[in-house]
């Protein structure tokens, strides 16, 4: 866990506690921190709740990131 806010790096991989998901921190913004999934989907977590994430943690958030990406490619314009 983080001492303040301002400890956790931002565009680094980290762990939220409470969804038990890696995800990237976009953003400090108070005590809460802007994170942000290969989907796109967005959320505030209080720092408190956050980590690092592990080596296994950010294999797993890459993998992901890899699927969005293929999935992405293949969607077909409407």
């Amino acid at each position: 866990m983080f001492a303040k806010a301002e400890d956790v790096p931002v565009q680094s991989i980290v762990y939220d506690q409470d969804f038990g998901i890696p995800a990237i921190a976009v953003a400090v913004q108070g005590s809460d921190i802007l994170l942000e999934r290969p989907s796109g989907w967005r959320w505030s977590r209080r720092y408190t709740r956050l980590r690092l994430a592990t080596v296994r943690e950010k294999r797993q958030f890459a993998a992901i990131r890899k699927l969005h990406k293929q999935a992405s490619a293949h969607v077909k314009p409407r």
